[in-house]
């Protein structure tokens, strides 16, 4: 079977991810099925039955995209002579005759915790993301053969805003990395918190030094809050140098994020996530949470007994988990020395290409 993967738009930070993490699964363990991928660059190698093409003019501009998206793009397909188109941008080449698959992973038409505006700055690429792009995503998902999402609350809301049936639309939980320990000597600070989110506006590392701000105001300031954004970074979003208490690490490697799980409080502030990760990986070891009260959270975090909600826009209700954290008003316990390890487990790729092949 031949499988076209389109991912031209791939280029940085969470779609950049996801590829190379499909891309190393089919390298390690799929050698049934002829693979092509059409990427803007030189992302992912080429394997025996992984072949890559490169459109490295259809990244330039949105307007590219479009061309390719509706113009040409399906001619360039059909020579192909896919069994399965797999999108996994969002959106899909209309008018192909093959089977049509599209993995939804960009939350911001689907969330209902930020309406973004044209207006601000700050805002506009989310707008267009939000109120433009997002349209293009829910035809897509009505002309899909099939939509793969990652997580509940994505798939309740994907019905809700096109009306697909429910036989077309399938949840597969990411993975999260194989953890197998944290050190055993490692042991919860409870003045140390930590923040593993990259430069993204609804990241929300404001309501950090807004609440940081605070706490200093109350006389507190014997903590530390670790960010892995750089300093520049920060000032860009908060509009001010960062005070003493926060530590901007920038790109820090996994298993220093790992590690730090054992030895420091997770902040989650972030209020536009389809999984996210740090929540899954901090349940894991055994972390103590203080996260954003959203759809999200709350499914990944279910039945947890070491997270405490905040509302992500309420820079006091933060101020004062982190106060009762530093206080000891809230157990901070010393993370697992050995927790699970999903190496023995089906792998969330395992289950994708299932559904791309297993079909008739």
């Amino acid at each position: 079977m031949r499988i076209v993967v389109n991912d031209i738009a791939a280029s940085k930070t969470g779609a950049l991810s996801v590829l190379r993490d499909f891309h190393a699964f089919l390298a390690d363990n799929e050698k049934e099925h002829e693979w092509i991928f059409l990427l803007s660059s030189d992302y992912v190698e080429e394997t025996d039955n992984i072949k890559v093409l490169i459109y490295d003019d259809v990244k330039k501009s949105r307007i590219e995209r479009l061309k390719f998206d509706y113009l040409y793009g399906r001619k360039r397909i059909e020579e192909l002579s896919p069994d399965v188109y797999f999108s996994l941008q969002n959106t899909l080449i209309r008018g192909l005759k093959c089977r049509k698959v599209v993995y939804v992973h960009q939350p911001l038409g689907f969330q209902n915790e930020k309406v973004f505006s044209f207006l601000k700055k700050e805002e506009r690429e989310y707008a267009i993301y939000q109120h433009l792009i997002s349209k293009l995503t829910y035809s897509s998902i009505k002309n899909a053969d099939l939509t793969i999402v990652q997580t509940e609350w994505m798939l309740k809301e994907v019905i809700k805003k096109t009306g697909i049936s429910r036989e077309k639309i399938v949840n597969i939980l990411p993975d999260t990395g194989r953890i197998e320990a944290v050190n055993k000597e490692s042991k919860t600070d409870s003045r140390d918190f930590f923040y593993p989110a990259g430069d993204i506006l609804y990241k929300n590392h404001r309501i950090i030094n807004e609440a940081v701000s605070l706490l200093r105001d109350r006389g507190i300031d014997d903590f530390r809050v670790f960010l892995t954004i750089t300093r520049d970074e920060f000032i860009k979003r908060c509009d001010l140098e960062p005070v003493e208490n926060i530590k901007c690490l920038g790109r820090i490697d996994r298993e220093r994020v790992i590690d730090n799980y054992g030895k420091m409080i997770l902040l989650f502030p972030s209020y536009i996530e389809t999984f996210g990760y740090p929540l899954a990986e901090g349940r894991q070891i055994g972390t103590t949470i203080l996260s954003s009260d959203c759809a999200f959270s709350r499914e990944i975090l279910k039945g947890y007994d070491k997270v405490y909600y905040f509302d992500p826009f309420d820079k006091t209700a933060l101020a004062d988990l982190m106060e009762k954290c530093i206080r000891g008003n809230i157990p901070v316990n010393a993370a697992s020395a050995f927790v699970h390890s999903t190496e023995n487990d089906e792998s969330s790729w395992s289950r994708v290409v299932k559904e791309l092949t297993d079909w008739k």
